[in-house]
């Protein structure tokens, strides 16, 4: 991984020092084995462990015998005996093949790796709980189809951010949970040199249990689905990336990443603060779906063993914890230093011109009214809401006739500054409805017999006073079972 994206306890886990670490505790675990099942005494097993815990890997030897050898763990292997007496020198890797000493190393690896990335979660949740418990009741426009639906509150939208990460971290941790076989037995799985005896036992020893029926290597479906769960995380992440994006859209953001005090959002342009972190999300994402597949890939392999799975995954999965680090690294510090707009989440709401209450609205009229059906019901409150969003003459007038040439637009944005302070929007759905203000419009196919009937209706109905009207567009009413996710989720 290049370093701008580097992860430093995830390249730690995998630089050359520790995989080579992990590959002389298999190798031991193998020795100690033979020394549980007497075949070996119990003095070879502690002066072979003692020399080579006296003498660490000379890095620089091992990659110029590699050089020579063409196989990194044949040099090593090499290296490590070389620092032994002779009549010690038979017991190491005896008997074995490469990858039943790289198989069960490369598992430790990406179950510590795992580990990393759980803690990752925990911090990305801990920030959304904080976010989540802050504006628990700040209300905001919730979304759907790019278009305002009803009242939610901001609280609410971080708590479900919150319960992607932790279901996302769940299927993690069953994952590598899942890691819990190897092998040790052989170049072709049949024990040519390991027997199924000292298999169990040095694997029990390293905490894992013996798979049965591998070839020279374990399938790679067992590690998939570890690589699929990571992917997936990142994808969650991304989502959220998305979302900030879209609540910090001009001109009236909802909320924005963190922007330095020194930072630069364009180079053209000084008045714009990009969302560089949350799109750096997505292209995260990218890459670990890049890497996913070439994992998926490796699933395939010729017969009982080829090495085309060696070179994807020497890259692929160090590159793909990183990107999953980086992508919670990110998300966090996003998440910890968002800057949220309450005033502008109001005004959204303010100008829905209530028809953010639109679908509680025909439930009551549904509930209310003996003389109306569920479909007039729903005709008289998107008639409503369709009116209440009605261009005035001022605003037709600049829809139909478009600037003929930029000194006119000029002219045009000087009389829209000016416009714009003097226009009155349409009362709320709210104020129609109770009023009886429907009104035929061009863009549905209400006919002014139906109109009046449904004016008549609504008269009728708000005669006997206002019943339960004004509770429909109260936000304490709309919001106030939010409060079960709370106790749900946080205990709180």
């Amino acid at each position: 991984m290049i370093k701008r994206y580097e992860d430093k306890e995830i390249a730690g886990i995998w630089k050359d020092e520790e995989k080579l670490a992990a590959w002389q505790k298999v190798e031991l675990a193998v020795i100690e084995a033979r020394v549980s099942l007497k075949i070996i005494p119990i003095e070879i097993f502690s002066q072979i462990k003692s020399i080579l815990e006296l003498h660490p890997v000379d890095i620089e030897w091992w990659k110029e015998r590699e050089k020579e050898t063409k196989h990194d763990l044949q040099a090593w292997v090499e290296e490590r005996v070389r620092h032994l007496p002779i009549e010690l020198r038979q017991y190491f890797h005896e008997g074995m093949t490469s990858y039943d000493t790289e198989e069960t190393a490369f598992l430790l690896l990406l179950k510590r790796s795992a580990v990393c990335v759980f803690k990752g979660c925990m911090a990305l949740e801990n920030a959304l709980k904080s976010l989540a418990l802050k504006y628990r009741y700040c209300p905001m426009m919730g979304v759907t189809h790019g278009q305002y639906g009803e009242v939610q509150t901001f609280g609410k939208r971080c708590l479900t951010w919150h319960q992607e990460i932790f279901f996302a971290q769940e299927k993690i941790s069953y994952e590598a949970d899942t890691l819990c076989w190897s092998r040790l037995s052989g170049a072709m799985g049949n024990y040519g040199g390991v027997t199924p005896e000292i298999e169990k036992k040095a694997l029990k020893i390293l905490g894992f249990e013996p798979f049965w029926g591998a070839t020279q290597i374990l399938p790679r479906q067992l590690h998939a689905p570890l690589a699929e769960s990571l992917a997936a995380l990142v994808s969650v992440i991304s989502k959220i990336g998305t979302d900030i994006r879209l609540g910090a859209r001009s001109p009236r953001p909802i909320y924005q990443e963190p922007f330095g005090k020194n930072q630069t959002g364009s180079s053209r342009m000084p008045q714009k603060k990009n969302t560089i972190s949350s799109e750096q999300l997505e292209g995260m994402e990218r890459i670990a779906l890049g890497y996913l597949v070439m994992i998926m890939q490796n699933i395939r392999t010729w017969e009982e063993r080829a090495i085309e799975q060696s070179s994807v995954e020497r890259v692929a999965w160090p590159d793909l914890f990183h990107v999953t680090m980086r992508s919670l690294t990110v998300c966090a510090k996003i998440m910890e230093g968002l800057q949220v707009y309450p005033d502008n989440m109001i005004r959204d709401i303010v100008d829905t011109r209530g028809t953010w209450a639109a679908g509680p609205a025909k439930e009551f009229l549904r509930k209310y009214s003996v003389s109306l059906t569920t479909e007039e019901a729903y005709r008289i409150v998107q008639l409503a809401s369709f009116i209440v969003f009605q261009p005035s003459e001022w605003a037709i007038s600049i829809r139909t006739n478009p600037p003929k040439s930029l000194k006119s637009a000029d002219k045009w944005l000087e009389d829209a500054i000016i416009m714009a302070d003097k226009i009155r929007h349409p009362r709320s759905i709210e104020y129609i409805i109770r009023q009886a203000d429907l009104r035929i419009i061009s863009e549905l196919g209400a006919t002014q017999e139906q109109v009046y009937k449904w004016n008549d209706s609504l008269r009728i109905l708000f005669a006997k006073g206002d019943l339960e009207w004004q509770s429909v567009f109260s936000i304490q009413n709309r919001l106030k079972d939010e409060d079960h996710l709370f106790k749900q989720v946080f205990d709180a």
